[in-house]
């Protein structure tokens, strides 16, 4: 099902109810390319009327150039199917849409994978931090620093208690 097609089809307000009814009964039917191939008995049941109203509707629709029609003869006057493409502009998704094999993360971050170390090896890890990188008291990173490394000594305090 094509649901950009759909979506793009209902958006369509200068049709008639049934005129309507019929290019979302083709909207559903279409492939991702926008490509329907039918029979005119299948859809004159699908949309209760007879076949010659939805020969009407398709000529309308072929008219103002929402969809083009392909008709497969065989044999002379033999039609096989006929193949009706939509004309009108929908949004087309991109190809990719998740990360491909070569892109993306390979390793999951260290918060998502398992604990390397307690509160200790945190602790550790932010008081090294401040002296290799310098900061000066009175600086933000440098208080924002020495708050959670203050926040996490209480949590191992709480954490002895409670062993």
């Amino acid at each position: 099902m094509a649901l950009p097609i759909i979506t793009a089809v209902r958006a369509r307000h200068d049709l008639k109810e049934s005129v309507f009814h019929t290019l979302i009964e083709l909207a559903h039917r279409s492939s991702i390319y926008g490509v329907v191939r039918v029979s005119l008995r299948y859809l004159a049941q699908k949309c209760h009327c007879c076949k010659q109203t939805i020969i009407n509707h398709l000529n309308k629709l072929i008219e103002l150039k929402i969809i083009s029609k392909t008709v497969i003869w065989i044999k002379g006057n033999l039609c096989e199917i006929n193949t009706y493409r939509f004309l009108i502009p929908w949004q087309k998704s991109p190809a990719h849409m998740c990360h491909s094999q070569n892109s993306g993360p390979k390793f999951p971050t260290p918060e998502e994978g398992k604990k390397k170390g307690g509160l200790g090896e945190k602790i550790r890890q932010l008081e090294r931090s401040v002296t290799i990188c310098g900061l000066t008291p009175g600086s933000i990173a440098y208080e924002a620093t020495v708050e959670k490394i203050a926040h996490l000594k209480m949590l191992m305090g709480t954490d002895a208690l409670q062993e």
